[in-house]
C-alpha cells in the first residue's frame, strides 16, 4: 500500500512535468499556479517520507518505519468530485480572489478560510485552499470532468461514521454468545431471533357419505345402497431454498359399501389404499433435481367377492414397493404445483402374502408370492386451484418393463362448499396388460368412480 502510494505520487509529478511545455490560457495559468503549489508540497512530503523509509539502521538493514500518510492529499488520487466544503466556501466569498481573477466576482481579501479540523498547520490549510481553487476552476470550466458528488461517497458504509463504532470489540462472537451475563446496550433485549425452519406440514382429513334408496317395486329395478369414504392426506416436506428438497406424503383412503344383493356380507370395502411416498432431490439446474424416490402401497382390510367367501385382496396381497432413480422437474406457481419424475431406471416389487388370493390377478406366476420388475417409470403429480372453491389433484404413473406396461391415473375434484363441507369426485383409471383376462372382462382397462358429500378439513 505504501509503495503504491509513493509510486502514484511520482507518476503525478511526471505527468505535471509533461504539461509544462503546453501553451496555457490565462485562466489555466492562474488555476495551475494554485495546483503547482499543491504538487510542490506533495513532492517535498514524499521526499521526506522516502528518505525515512529507506534509511538503514545500526546493523546495516534497511529500516522501514510506519510512515503515516497525510490524508489532505487524497483528492489528488480520486475522480473529480463536487465537495460541499469547496462549494460552500466559494458561495460565501472565501475563494473570491480566484473568481475575481476571472472577472466573475469582487475580491474579499479580509475574509478568512473556513475553519478546518483541529491539528492542521498553516501549510496544510494553504494546500487545501489551493485544491479548492483548482476544483472550483474545474467545476466552472470543465463540468463534464466531474464524476461524482460527496453525498455519493458518504453513502458507502466505509465513510458512514454512524455505522462504524469508535472502538471495535476484540472479543470473539462465540465468547459473547456463551456468556449469559453479557448484554449489548445497543441491542433490543426483547428482540427474538428464530432459526429458519425449512420443514412445512400440511394435512387434510375428510369423511364423505353417499346414499341411494330404491323401493322394491321401482319400475326400473335396482337396489338401495349406502357408502362411506374416509381419507387422510399428510405431507411433511423439507426445502432449504438452495439445493436439497425432501418430500414425504402419507395417503390413506378407506370406503365401505352396503348392498342388499350381497346376503353374506353386510358391508365390504369399495376403496382401500395405504400409500407412503418419499422423494429426495438434489438441485441440478433451474427447476431440475437429481432424484431418488421410494413408494410403498397396500390395503388394510380384506375384500370379498359378492355372495362369496373367496378373498379377492387383503393386507399385503398385493403389496407394492417401487424405487425410482432419475430427475424431477418441479414448478410452483400461484395456483398450480407441478412435479414430473422421469426415471430411466426403476425397480418394482409385487408381493402377495395371502394364500387365499389369486396371485395371477396381479401378474405373479402361480405358485409364487412375489415378482421383480426392472424398467422405467414416469410419475406426474399436480394440484391446480381452478378457483378457491374448486381444486383438482392429479396423479399419473406409468411403469414399463418394455414387455408390458402398467399405468394409473388418479383424479380428485374437490368442491369446497365452506370450511367444513365439501363434495368430492374421485376417478381412478388403470391399465395393466400383465394380468390374465377372465370370462367377464376381456379388457386390460379398468375404471373406478365415486362421488360423495361430507366433511372436510385442512390443517
Amino acid at each position: 500500500m505504501k509503495i503504491r502510494f509513493i509510486l502514484g505520487g511520482f507518476l503525478l509529478l511526471f505527468v505535471c512535468s509533461l504539461t509544462q511545455a503546453q501553451r496555457l490560457t490565462p485562466r489555466q495559468r492562474y488555476n495551475r499556479k494554485y495546483f503547482k503549489n499543491v504538487v510542490t508540497a506533495y513532492s517535498d512530503y514524499l521526499n521526506k517520507k522516502t528518505a525515512q523509509y529507506w534509511q538503514p539502521d545500526s546493523t546495516g538493514h534497511i529500516y522501514q518505519p510506519d510512515v503515516e500518510i497525510n490524508p489532505i492529499y487524497y483528492r489528488l488520487f480520486t475522480p473529480v468530485t463536487i465537495y460541499r466544503s469547496t462549494v460552500w466556501r466559494a458561495m460565501n466569498g472565501l475563494l473570491t480572489d480566484s473568481l475575481a481573477a476571472q472577472g466573475k466576482a469582487p475580491a474579499s481579501p479580509n475574509q478568512q478560510l473556513l475553519p478546518l479540523r483541529s491539528g492542521l498547520v498553516e501549510k496544510d490549510k494553504a494546500i487545501i485552499e489551493g485544491m479548492d481553487k483548482a476544483l472550483l476552476f474545474t467545476y466552472l470550466n470543465h463540468p463534464t470532468m466531474v464524476k461524482q458528488t460527496e453525498d455519493e461517497i458518504m453513502n458507502h458504509r466505509t465513510f458512514n461514521e454512524e455505522l462504524i463504532p469508535e472502538h471495535l470489540r476484540k472479543q470473539r462472537m462465540t465468547d459473547l454468545i456463551n456468556d449469559k451475563g453479557w448484554i449489548d446496550p445497543d441491542v433490543d433485549q426483547h428482540l427474538v431471533i428464530r432459526k429458519p425452519n425449512f420443514w412445512t406440514r400440511t394435512a387434510n382429513v375428510s369423511l364423505q357419505f353417499t346414499q341411494n334408496y330404491i323401493s322394491s317395486n321401482w319400475y326400473k329395478g335396482g337396489e338401495s345402497n349406502n357408502s362411506m369414504l374416509s381419507s387422510l392426506d399428510v405431507s411433511l416436506n423439507y426445502n432449504d431454498q438452495q439445493r436439497i428438497q425432501f418430500d414425504n406424503r402419507l395417503e390413506w383412503k378407506l370406503g365401505f359399501i352396503t348392498s342388499r344383493s350381497d346376503s353374506i356380507h353386510k358391508y365390504k370395502p369399495n376403496s382401500d389404499l395405504l400409500r407412503l411416498t418419499s422423494k429426495l432431490g438434489l438441485k441440478a439446474f433451474s427447476s431440475w433435481f437429481y432424484t431418488i424416490q421410494a413408494e410403498f402401497s397396500t390395503q388394510l382390510f380384506s375384500n370379498y367377492n359378492t355372495n362369496s367367501h373367496d378373498v379377492s385382496s387383503s393386507f399385503m396381497a398385493p403389496g407394492y414397493l417401487k424405487l425410482d432413480l432419475g430427475m424431477d422437474f418441479k414448478k410452483n406457481l400461484s395456483n398450480l404445483t407441478f412435479s414430473a419424475v422421469i426415471s430411466p431406471l426403476s425397480y418394482k416389487l409385487t408381493y402377495v402374502g395371502d394364500e387365499e388370493v389369486d396371485v395371477t390377478k396381479f401378474g405373479v406366476e402361480e405358485g409364487k408370492k412375489s415378482k421383480n420388475d426392472i424398467g422405467s417409470n414416469l410419475q406426474v403429480n399436480s394440484k391446480w386451484t381452478i378457483i378457491p372453491e374448486i381444486v383438482w389433484e392429479s396423479r399419473l404413473s406409468y411403469f414399463t418393463t418394455y414387455k408390458r406396461a402398467e399405468a394409473e391415473w388418479e383424479n380428485t375434484f374437490n368442491f369446497q362448499l365452506n370450511r367444513y363441507l365439501s363434495t368430492k369426485l374421485f376417478v381412478h383409471a388403470r391399465f395393466d396388460d400383465g394380468v390374465e383376462k377372465d370370462d367377464d372382462n376381456d379388457s386390460f382397462f379398468q375404471l373406478s368412480e365415486l362421488l360423495s358429500f361430507g366433511l372436510s378439513y385442512n390443517f
